[in-house]
């Protein structure tokens, strides 16, 4: 009788030492990719539109402008090489309009702006896109500046390069890694505490209540280097001519008190990548929480 105890002990090892390493593999292979909320050096995933791009992995995640989704550049010395993914918004002008559409911007960086070349291209897969080269002198350095863009429906996306040395095909190769992933792009349904949330956070920026809307954001709120008080200072300047404001969330992973969210803005304007990437349960209400990055300044 005694065979039968051991062999069913021995069974009962491994499985639960086969389930350790399994649970402990997950959680290794969880770390190591790169998604939505957890970036991962050498590759950026972007929330919506869903796609990725990739870099190499020695560049740091540096602090963005408000209008860029994810900055990564080379480590020290060579900082003034740069990757930037801006978030994407609407766009209403054909791809071959780009460059008139970004010239404007470049002019206010320096002098003597340039449009080195400008053509149209294709992603891996086909999907249209423009690509765009600058110049323009910085503090009396010149700075080179390559723009990929493409649209999914009326908005567009685009990443840029930026390097102080003319760019070359390894440089390229970064933009032309750009991979849309469209199966997270449409609307998810949510648990109705989730809903309510958003549905009572929309309706408190559209009636200009400031005060309510800003009680939709936890204290501990940090997205991508900006706090609550930031947060605060951006609808100020902004929230008054609202007239229209609705949340699509495309993908949603609960995770305890935590979700972790991405999604689009509608306002009348049109569709905008949704910044936040995250909400947190406090005391029984949802509240913004953001990334909880805090990415150091770049140049």
């Amino acid at each position: 009788m005694r065979k039968p105890i051991v062999a069913s002990l021995i069974m009962a090892m491994v499985v639960l030492v086969g389930t350790f390493f399994t649970s402990s593999l997950a959680q290794a292979l969880q770390a190591d990719t790169s998604t939505f909320y957890h970036p991962v050096s050498g590759t950026y995933v972007n929330g919506w539109p869903r796609f990725t791009i990739h870099y190499p992995k020695e560049w740091v995640e540096v602090r963005p402008r408000p209008e860029v989704a994810f900055v990564a550049a080379a480590p020290m010395p060579a900082r003034d090489l740069q990757l930037a993914v801006v978030s994407p918004h609407p766009f209403p002008l054909p791809l071959d309009k780009f460059a008139d559409f970004v010239l404007p911007v470049v002019k206010t960086m320096g002098t003597d702006p340039t449009i080195v070349s400008n053509k149209p291209s294709r992603l891996r897969d086909g999907t249209p896109a423009q690509e765009v080269e600058f110049r323009v002198v910085v503090n009396g350095t010149p700075l080179h500046w390559l723009e990929l863009a493409t649209k999914k429906g009326d908005v567009v996306v685009h990443a840029e390069i930026s390097s102080g040395a003319v760019i070359g095909e390894d440089l390229e190769a970064i933009l032309s890694s750009l991979e849309f992933q469209p199966r997270f792009d449409e609307p998810v349904k949510l648990p109705p505490d989730v809903q309510a949330f958003l549905d009572s956070f929309c309706n408190d920026v559209v009636s200009h209540d400031l005060e309510k809307v800003m009680s939709h954001y936890s204290d501990a709120y940090l997205n991508s280097g900006m706090r609550k008080g930031e947060m605060e200072r951006f609808f100020r300047q902004v929230i008054g001519p609202v007239t229209s404001f609705e949340l699509g969330i495309t993908d949603f992973v609960p995770a305890g008190e935590r979700a972790y969210v991405a999604g689009f803005v509608s306002t009348y304007f049109g569709k905008a990548m949704l910044r936040e990437t995250s909400i947190i349960k406090e005391n029984g209400e949802w509240r913004w929480y953001g990334d909880q990055r805090d990415p150091p300044l770049g140049l």
